[in-house]
């Protein structure tokens, strides 16, 4: 059974500036919640920034998905603020779809999947993942945590860079 993923607007933008969206899709079975799409897809295309287009272009019509809501993902949210609707919906989909991982590197959604004990990956663990499942070289993978260094913390970005160059 396929790896599935769950990705959040700031994962999905973060793996598209890397150039590494489409091998994620090609890999693993992924899931964008609806209102993830209209911010990142809809709203950015109103806003023209060039990701936008990126992502729609990748993302199939299957992968966007109506969240549907979870007890689970209920109980989670309950007194939490600061949450959007995409995160909120990433979980929602998550636990209804029953996926594997969510990808995203929101600081404060992090705190809060991890605080549950829920399984996440940020995007620069993505591409190291993508590399130990021989779905991207190396090298490749090199270059995509390059251009995704602007866009993330130094800790991930020497973490997975390790990761890349060990052995």
């Amino acid at each position: 059974m396929p790896f599935r993923v769950v990705l959040d607007s700031d994962g999905l933008i973060k793996l598209a500036k890397a150039g590494a969206l489409e091998r994620v899709v090609e890999a693993w079975t992924c899931l964008v919640p609806r209102a993830v799409y209209v911010e990142t897809v809809e709203r950015g295309l109103e806003a023209a920034y060039p990701d936008a287009e990126a992502i729609r272009l990748v993302l199939p019509p299957a992968t966007v998905r109506r969240a549907a809501r979870h007890p689970r993902a209920a109980a989670l949210l309950l007194g939490k603020r600061g949450f959007g609707r995409g995160e909120q919906e990433a979980l929602h989909l998550f636990f209804a779809a029953r996926a594997d991982a969510i990808v995203t590197d929101d600081a404060a959604f992090v705190a809060m999947l991890a605080g549950a004990g829920l399984r996440y990956l940020v995007p620069a663990l993505v591409l190291v993942r993508l590399v130990q499942g021989q779905y991207l070289e190396p090298a490749e993978a090199l270059d995509c945590l390059e251009r995704m260094r602007p866009f993330i913390r130094a800790e991930v970005y020497r973490a997975a860079r390790d990761d890349l160059t060990a052995g």
